[in-house]
């Protein structure tokens, strides 16, 4: 009697348990979805069918419709369409499954590469592309590249690397040196920065490095 009890106790309390989680996400979703209408300032109608590529958005990846709806309400904060929120949300998503990353961080890694390399970066699923096609043929993860070019992305536009070299040059490093995309990405951060000071540029020439164009202009 008393194992039963305890069974009979335990399989309620895990329901209780379940049902309530279950309030609490549906109430966090719902608050996301409410957000993210007044962001847009979409009709009842546009609206609907954003929810609708939520869903599929969700379904597709494999996530669930809270961080789906997370991830949609961050770039409908940037001032981003219905189109390109719902676009962005999916690559983002996608990115997530594919770099075991949390949504919040794959949200903001896809952001800096976005905004730091603009259009010559191509769209969000080039982008995330990109990084799959890297993370298939070589030792290096997407969580790796897209955590790298969150860090060193803007200091590498300022030293016209692009986004194309920027992935080459983390990949090589991760290759060879196994120290992950938060480390690489620093270094290459501090790298950029300095290698265009007057000093250092002039340290280079003196070891017969060059570092300016015919024209003077700095390479």
């Amino acid at each position: 009697r008393v194992i039963a009890f305890g069974a009979s106790a335990g399989a309620i309390f895990a329901v209780q348990k379940a049902m309530s989680e279950m309030v609490k996400t549906t109430i966090k979703v719902e608050q996301h979805l409410t957000n993210i209408r007044v962001l847009l300032g979409a009709t009842s109608q546009d609206f609907q069918k954003f929810s609708n590529g939520l869903y599929k958005a969700a379904k597709a990846t494999g996530s669930s419709f809270y961080e789906v709806a997370e991830s949609a309400e961050e770039f409908a904060r940037q001032g981003l369409n219905i189109e390109h929120s719902l676009k962005r949300t999916t690559a983002a998503m996608t990115l997530a499954k594919l770099g075991g990353m949390d949504v919040k961080n794959a949200t903001e890694s896809l952001t800096a590469a976005l905004n730091t390399f603009g259009k010559a970066a191509g769209d969000a699923t080039t982008v995330v592309n990109k990084m799959a096609q890297v993370d298939a043929k070589f030792a290096v993860s997407s969580a790796d590249l897209a955590e790298a070019i969150k860090r060193t992305g803007a200091a590498a536009v300022s030293a016209s690397v692009n986004m194309n070299e920027l992935l080459a040059v983390v990949t090589t490093a991760q290759e060879k040196t196994a120290r992950g995309g938060a480390v690489i990405g620093n270094s290459f951060k501090t790298i950029f920065t300095r290698i265009q000071r007057p000093e250092t540029l002039k340290q280079l020439e003196s070891l017969g490095v060059q570092v300016r164009k015919t024209s003077g202009e700095m390479l």
